[in-house]
């Protein structure tokens, strides 16, 4: 994939079709899965004939903004704590917080040390992290007052069905007990559960808590629209935040039909994303991505601070996590740049280039960035003239294409190439001078093993990617 300049406004693949990018997924260099990376190689020497004679496409990205792009400080001078959400309860959420998630038990109890000390005073736990008891001990030890942090943590083991909801209140008071503190700024559904009677009876224990004052806010994790719709239709406390699975492939759910981020908004819900630049559920890392690492390269940043500034820009807080000092630091570094609009839509326009089919464009409920919807219409060919460049001179080694001739017609290039577009099983065409022995004039291809090469006075091309 050719990679120009981010501020250009122009964006190049090596395809006309919207799906062969997905094969810098399968070819990831660090995928553990071999069987997809053969299979995705397989895949590529098919296409490699068609690749080869196909120049570059140009595709133009439209800078006008599509979607609302949020202001966040990006002057260097601003602190974690100043870039902040405002709940619906008037309560102020920094935007950018520290994750735990896998950091489990003693392991967490550094990482948040460091993490206080870099000036990040939003901490994002649960009670399935089973380490709730050490970032107590941690914010106990760092001196920062209780009430300069903010503390969200969920509640798992219920909604999961792993403890009966008759202990529902035994377990935040114990959840409460682990992280040294009377109240949670944030208590959570780690996820629905499946049972919407069972939902609606957990919702109303947890406005019990936010009644007492030892939840100041509620919310929902892991959740789709119709799951916030129904919580809606009977809560008397609304949640006032949704965290979910948000990265450039997934913006916003694992399996998106409607967008839960701007239905959440919407409804004056903040909006939490998580696993921003993990490589879950796709093999290739957002990491790794060569969009990313392009913009990274033109902006001077890490790609880790590139993702995480896109999602707030996009306005949706975000939680990274590490267990590393330096990267605890990098990952704190979000309010000294900004992603200019070429950036953004570049980043935006992902989701589709990785879900995408050559019949369908998803996910459905996000933009069409690089307009891929257009790229698999079919298209009538301007006529080509006979002597171009683009096929002149150029025919098959007759071995690659002897089992796979479908039909020979005495027709010149452009009838050729028209009948072949024509037909849903050509592939490639070649057109011999009549005049040469054995020849029939055009032949139409079903299968190519090889590029085109030159033979004087032929003509040929391959038009579609094999089947």
């Amino acid at each position: 994939m050719h990679l120009p300049n981010i501020y250009e406004n122009v964006w190049k693949t090596k395809t006309q079709a919207p799906w062969p990018p997905l094969l810098v997924f399968f070819l990831s260099r660090t995928s553990p899965h071999k069987d997809i990376t053969h299979a995705g190689r397989q895949l590529l020497n098919e296409l490699r004939p068609y690749l080869q004679i196909h120049p570059p496409l140009v595709l133009s990205i439209p800078l006008q903004p599509s979607r609302q792009r949020w202001v966040w400080p990006a002057d260097g001078q601003s602190s974690l704590r100043d870039a902040a959400f405002t709940l619906r309860t008037g309560a102020r959420m920094p935007a950018v917080g520290f994750g735990t998630w896998r950091l489990w038990a003693k392991a967490a109890y550094q990482p948040v040390r460091w993490a206080l000390e870099a000036g990040y005073r939003h901490l994002d736990t649960a009670e399935g992290y089973a380490n709730e008891a050490e970032i107590g001990k941690a914010i106990a030890d760092s001196g920062v007052p209780r009430e300069d942090i903010f503390i969200a943590t969920k509640a798992s083991s219920i909604p999961k069905g792993l403890t009966d909801i008759a202990y529902a209140a035994d377990v935040f008071a114990f959840q409460l007990s682990q992280l040294g503190t009377d109240y949670v700024d944030l208590y959570m559904l780690h996820t629905p559960p499946a049972d919407p009677a069972q939902l609606q009876s957990l919702w109303s224990i947890m406005e019990g808590f936010y009644d007492q004052g030892r939840a100041r806010a509620l919310g929902v994790s892991n959740c789709d629209v119709k799951e916030l719709q129904l919580i809606l239709s009977f809560a008397r406390v609304p949640p006032a935040y949704v965290q979910n699975l948000f990265k450039v492939y997934k913006p916003g759910e694992q399996i998106p039909s409607e967008d839960v981020v701007a239905f959440a908004q919407a409804n004056e819900m903040v909006v939490m994303g998580y696993s921003i630049q993990t490589e879950w559920p796709h093999i290739m890392s957002p990491l790794e991505d060569p969009h990313v690492l392009a913009i990274a390269t033109s902006v001077g940043r890490s790609a880790s601070q590139i993702l995480h500034r896109w999602a707030l820009q996009r306005g949706v807080g975000v939680i990274p996590k590490s267990a590393t000092h330096v990267r605890i630091l990098e990952n704190a570094r979000l309010l000294d740049f900004e992603l200019n609009e070429a950036a953004m839509r570049v980043l935006d326009g992902l989701a589709t280039l990785s879900e995408s089919g050559p019949d369908q464009i998803k996910p459905y409920s996000q933009e069409d960035t690089f307009g891929l919807a257009g790229l698999s219409q079919p298209v009538e060919p301007a006529p080509l003239l006979v002597g171009s460049e683009e096929t002149l001179d150029k025919g098959f080694p007759y071995t690659s294409i002897r089992d796979h001739i479908l039909s020979t017609s005495p027709v010149g290039p452009d009838d050729c190439r028209r009948d072949c577009l024509r037909e849903d099983r050509c592939i490639a065409w070649e057109v011999c001078p009549l005049s040469e022995a054995g020849c029939e004039g055009c032949y139409l291809i079903g299968h190519v093993t090889a590029a085109p090469i030159q033979i004087q006075g032929w003509h040929a091309a391959i038009e579609r990617m094999p089947r």
